[in-house]
């Protein structure tokens, strides 16, 4: 699967999910890549989806205190003029007005941000109506190739194999949540022989768990 985001000033962002990791690719608007990574399966569980506004405070502060000195200097140049009233509220309607349609502007498109977090990456995108669809079934496709890859890399067991290894790979797994507690408890007992490893105790001493076969 693939996604890719394009902003007007920022560049692009591309997205994949490939055999074995999960492809980041950041590039300027003039095409060179400033990040290219690519993160192992292993290492993205949990994924987390946030949105957020990210208002660019000094930036919006500069263009007010630009606004005011254009309206502060129009004021000394033609405060005697007849007119001066009239051309001040055109002034300051056509500035202020130019502002506030900046502002809506981006608190409605540019400022909102869909942020896709692992454990590893955090990827930030444009939170766009059109493409928010695409967004969270990105992220979805990307917590479920994560959890088959992982299910079909570790999860299968090998009596031929180290025991403990194999226990502790089943313990991460379910931490993952990639098995489910019966799913690693029925791995377990495959491998084991055990309905558990966890240790009896009866009259003040320690007992192994019966055996099932």
């Amino acid at each position: 699967m693939h996604l890719e985001q394009r902003r007007l000033w920022a560049g692009s962002t591309q997205l994949a999910l490939r055999q074995h990791g999960f492809y980041i690719c950041q590039r300027q608007a003039s095409g060179r890549a400033v990040l290219e990574v690519e993160l192992p399966y292993e290492e993205i569980l949990p994924v987390r989806v946030e949105r957020r506004r990210s208002v660019p405070r000094n930036k919006l502060l500069s263009l007010l205190g630009i606004v005011c000195w254009l309206l502060f200097t129009f004021t000394l140049d033609h405060h005697q003029d007849a007119s001066f009233v009239v051309d001040f509220w055109l002034w300051f309607l056509g500035l202020g007005g130019g502002l506030g349609a900046y502002v809506w502007y981006g608190w409605q498109h540019q400022w909102r941000e869909f942020v896709l977090l692992t454990s590893r990456s955090s990827v930030i995108l444009a939170d766009r109506a059109a493409e928010q669809d695409a967004l969270e079934g990105f992220a979805r496709a990307l917590e479920h190739r994560t959890k088959n890859y992982l299910r079909h890399e570790y999860g299968q067991i090998n009596p031929l194999a180290p025991i403990e290894m194999q226990l502790s790979r089943l313990d991460w797994l379910h931490s993952l949540d990639v098995l489910s507690a019966t799913e690693a408890r029925t791995r377990a007992t495959r491998l084991t022989g055990r309905l558990s490893t966890d240790t009896l105790r009866s009259m003040g001493q320690d007992l192994e768990m019966p055996y099932v076969n």
